[in-house]
């Protein structure tokens, strides 16, 4: 795939996760898919193997998010096999605070599918809001 078809591969499955159509979401990703969170926020951070690890962490930040989770992608930058997101989301929590915090995606793909996933963003942050 070329690295523009690449990038459309990755905003169409960020969006398939945004608007909650798991299973399109995750048949863009390959069988031994992971996805590193960072951080030390019980729950949420650390690395994800697979498929079915991912769903259950989307499970929880549904739970976080009961409202959903609303995604603006800022930029996005494609080269070769990796895409870049640049991106903010926004949504009211499960305690009722206002979330919106900044993030950076960076996605690997091999043979037409999704391999690696890693995310950077205020960890600090987002461990205040959600559990503070």
């Amino acid at each position: 795939m070329s690295a523009e078809e690449n990038k459309r591969l990755v905003v169409e499955t960020w969006s398939a996760l945004g608007k909650g159509q798991l299973d399109a979401a995750i048949a863009n990703m390959s069988d031994n898919v992971r996805w590193l969170v960072p951080g030390n926020i019980p729950g949420v951070s650390g690395l994800k193997r697979g498929k079915e690890e991912i769903l259950k962490f989307m499970a929880g930040v549904g739970q976080a998010f009961p409202e959903g989770l609303q995604s603006e992608i800022r930029r996005s930058y494609a080269d070769g096999n990796t895409v870049i997101l640049e991106l903010v989301n926004r949504g009211k929590t499960a305690n009722g605070r206002l979330y919106e915090n900044d993030y950076c995606f960076v996605f690997e793909l091999e043979a037409g599918k999704i391999r690696r996933i890693r995310e950077y963003v205020d960890t600090q942050k987002a461990k205040e809001i959600l559990l503070g």
